[in-house]
C-alpha cells in the first residue's frame, strides 16, 4: 500500500507540477506574488464494485476547500464525501482520476455550495466505538458550534441485498440505510454520542439541569425530538446552560 501511495503521489506530482507549485493568485497577479498551494496526498480509487451512490453525502462532484492538519488550506477542489466508507474523494482535474485522499492529513473540509447552502463543514472527530476501548477518527458534519458543538455522522447499516439489472445481466446489489449518529463536543474536546435524542437520555446527559431542560422541551418541542432543527435548537439551549 505504501508503494502504491508513493507511486500515485509521484504521478500526481508530474501531472500537476505546473499548477501546484507555480500557481499565481489572480487577486495578487498585479503584484507578481507567487503562492504555493499545498499538495494533496492520496491513492487511486478504482474499485471493481463502486460504492452505492446513495451512500455519498453529495452524489455529484462539488467545489470545496480542504484544511490540512498543518493548518494550510487547499481551495476550490472538486470533492465528494462517502459516509459508508468515511472517505473524502478528489477529482484530479488533469487526469480526471478519482483520488481517495489521505484522511490522516485532513482536519476539515467545506462545500462551497451544497444545494444553495454555503455553511456545510465536515470536521474530524475522535470518538469511542461501541464495545471497544480505543477511539477512531471520523468526519462529522458540524450542525452547531458554541460552548457545546453538535455534529452528525452520516453512517449506514447493511440492510440486505437485491437483484438488479446491470449491463444486460443481473447482479446482487448491497442495500444500505442511513443511520445518523449525533455527537456533542465540549470545549475540552470531550465527545458524547447519541443515536437518538429522547427526553430520557437528554436528562441523563445533564441530570442537574433536568428541570430547565424539561421546561424548554415543554415549551419548544412538545412532541418527540425528531429532526435536525429541533436537535440543533436543543443543543443551543444546552450550550447556554451547561457550565464548563
Amino acid at each position: 500500500m505504501k508503494a502504491r501511495l508513493i507511486f500515485v503521489q509521484i504521478v500526481l506530482l508530474l501531472i500537476t507540477s505546473g499548477a501546484v507549485f507555480c500557481q499565481i493568485d489572480r487577486n495578487t497577479a498585479a503584484t507578481n506574488e507567487t503562492i504555493t498551494e499545498p499538495f494533496l496526498s492520496g491513492e487511486l480509487f478504482s474499485p471493481d464494485l463502486p460504492p452505492d451512490i446513495t451512500t455519498y453525502f453529495n452524489r455529484d462532484w462539488l467545489s470545496g476547500d480542504i484544511r490540512l492538519t498543518d493548518g494550510r488550506i487547499v481551495r476550490n477542489k472538486r470533492i465528494k464525501y462517502n459516509g459508508l466508507l468515511d472517505e473524502l474523494f478528489w477529482l484530479e482535474p488533469k487526469s480526471n482520476l478519482t483520488i481517495k485522499l489521505d484522511k490522516e492529513g485532513i482536519l476539515q473540509f467545506h462545500f462551497l455550495n451544497y444545494q444553495g447552502d454555503t455553511s456545510i463543514y465536515f470536521r474530524k472527530l475522535k470518538v469511542k466505538r461501541d464495545n471497544f476501548n480505543d477511539s477512531i477518527e471520523i468526519f462529522g458534519q458540524e450542525l452547531f458550534h458554541g460552548n457545546l458543538s453538535l455534529y452528525v455522522i452520516h453512517s449506514f447499516y447493511f440492510k440486505g441485498t437485491e437483484i438488479v439489472p446491470k449491463n444486460k445481466k443481473y447482479i446482487l446489489k448491497d442495500i444500505y440505510i442511513e443511520e445518523p449518529v449525533y455527537y456533542i463536543k465540549f470545549l475540552n474536546n470531550k465527545v458524547v454520542g447519541f443515536k437518538r435524542f429522547s427526553r430520557k437520555n437528554v436528562y441523563a446527559f445533564v441530570p442537574d439541569k433536568k428541570e430547565q431542560i424539561r421546561k424548554f422541551l415543554r415549551e419548544s418541542i412538545p412532541g418527540k425530538i425528531k429532526n435536525n432543527q429541533e436537535i440543533i435548537g436543543l443543543v443551543q439551549f444546552l450550550s447556554s446552560i451547561i457550565d464548563q
